[in-house]
């Protein structure tokens, strides 16, 4: 369900704000919904991963990765046929990673308010 959550929130604001919308949105589906740590950083890991990989396949392949090619190429990657998918690869980790890691410290954030209210009763 969280993954679910993280992706569909993500893909709606990103139509309208920066990237850097996925960390709080993270952040706050994992507060709210986190079962576990593994649970809340897969989540956000794959949902990410799965969203910008998707996007970035969606806005390549019409253009028959002309741009994707020349990314890699600025980036320094090896020039082959398949130059454009190591680009979406490194992307797609780039916002996984810190999505990931937001899922993961909103779920520690919320144990860190839940675990001691548990304590003094």
């Amino acid at each position: 369900m969280l993954f679910f959550i993280i992706l569909i929130i993500c893909f709606l604001f990103q139509l309208f704000l920066p990237w850097w919308i996925i960390t709080p949105l993270a952040f706050g589906a994992a507060f709210w919904k986190g079962k576990t740590a593994g649970h809340a950083f897969w989540s956000g890991f794959f949902a990410v991963f799965v969203l910008w990989v998707a996007t970035g396949l969606f806005y390549s392949i019409p253009n028959g990765h002309i741009l994707a090619n020349r990314v890699g190429a600025m980036l320094g990657l090896p020039e082959t046929t398949i130059n454009w998918a190591l680009v979406l690869l490194i992307s797609g980790l780039t916002g996984a990673l810190a999505a990931g890691f937001c899922s993961l410290a909103g779920y520690y954030f919320r144990q860190a308010l839940v675990l001691p209210e548990k304590a003094t009763k």
